[in-house]
């Protein structure tokens, strides 16, 4: 039913879990499988393999480990059946040279509905896990980033409560600041999708970063 993308429930306005209906407007979202942990599982291994084969290439660099929150503000479809939410992240970053990082994200952010729904509710959970490579200019950096998501939905009814799950290839690109003290501020913009529904986000990040290496 998943490989098959989104399907029609016509006995109530919001399909239960892969789709909900709007007018005619299907919002597919998806939750957590056991599929999906064995995609990830497999994307982790290649992108440790990735970082471990440009260690070589690290002695210089800055080694750090960021973690952060973040507000999200969902665009596009998605942001018309959905409000603003919260998510975290971590952050792996393998300097290469005196100005460049390759990076390795991931996180969890939550949506929920919009709409003063009593006897129903969805909320849309977006997992990534992303490799890119952040450059400085002084203070400021800019990191595109590609990779995969799982987008979970969970939808509690009058029928109970069911969640499913897909994923889909994603790309984001930030644009931030570091301060002196490790501290930073950034701006990014997430998209993915497929089968006709995209999940975009536009996010304002603060996190810190802890230094693994003085820089040489």
């Amino acid at each position: 039913m998943i490989k098959g993308g989104c399907h029609k429930r016509v006995d109530s306005p919001h399909h239960h879990v892969m789709e909900i209906n709007y007018s005619g407007v299907y919002v597919c979202a998806l939750f957590f499988n056991k599929q999906n942990f064995i995609v990830m599982k497999r994307a982790y291994i290649v992108i440790a393999a990735v970082l471990f084969s440009v260690t070589s290439f690290a002695q210089k660099g800055n080694n750090a480990i960021g973690v952060g929150g973040e507000i999200d503000f969902p665009t596009g479809d998605f942001g018309d059946y959905f409000k603003p939410g919260f998510g975290v992240y971590v952050k792996g970053m393998l300097g290469v040279g005196k100005a460049g990082q390759v990076t390795l994200t991931s996180g969890y952010a939550g949506f929920k509905e919009k709409g003063g729904w009593t006897d129903y509710s969805t909320t849309v959970n977006v997992i990534p896990l992303f490799i890119g490579y952040r450059h400085h200019f002084n203070s400021v950096f800019i990191e595109p980033q590609l990779g995969y998501a799982v987008y979970g939905s969970k939808y509690t009814g009058w029928e109970g409560t069911d969640t499913e799950s897909d994923g889909a290839l994603n790309a984001a690109i930030s644009v931030g600041y570091v301060f002196t003290k490790g501290v930073e501020i950034s701006a990014r913009y997430q998209t993915g999708g497929k089968d006709g529904w995209n999940v975009n986000v536009f996010g304002l990040r603060v996190g810190y970063n802890f230094s693994l290496k003085a820089k040489k």
